[in-house]
């Protein structure tokens, strides 16, 4: 049975994910990165080298905002949470993201999945880590990413 405190929880750290996804599509790299903990760790793909705390995190993720990409939308289901204590959690969900590329006319679109670490620092829900997972990528900016794991 879940208390309230566990049921508050749930809800802001699935808020967190959708703040994630808002201001990466409206271009708000500071208040991004402020979602995360000082040592959070962000692993976009095997292509680019995991991004370890909030100030690799914030030069990567604003410049591809401002130079990569034009546009952005993306979209979260199927949010699966479970807690590991008081403070800490882990989660999966679903996720679908269109890219409009500045230096490109082709749209990239991108099906997979977020694996996410939480931890709770001074009574505030923060990103621990963050995986991207790849089923499906279209036109993407990168040729690799980790896959899926599906059962045979």
């Amino acid at each position: 049975m879940q208390t309230n405190e566990t049921l508050v929880g749930r809800i802001e750290i699935e808020d967190l994910v959708k703040k994630y996804c808002l201001y990466f599509d409206t271009n708000q790299p500071e208040k991004l990165v402020d979602l995360f903990s000082e040592d959070a760790c962000i692993d976009y793909g095997p292509e680019v080298a995991p991004l370890h705390g909030k100030s690799e995190a914030f030069t990567m993720i604003s410049r591809g905002l401002t130079n990569l990409f034009a546009q952005t939308s993306h979209h979260i289901s199927n949010f699966i949470l479970d807690f590991d204590s008081d403070d800490l959690a882990h989660s999966v969900s679903y996720i679908y993201a269109w890219h409009r590329y500045q230096d490109k006319e082709e749209i990239g679109y991108l099906w997979g999945q977020y694996h996410h670490k939480f931890t709770r620092e001074n009574g505030s829900w923060k990103i621990s880590d963050l995986k991207l997972f790849a089923v499906n990528i279209d036109n993407f900016h990168r040729a690799t990413m980790h896959p899926v794991d599906r059962k045979q």
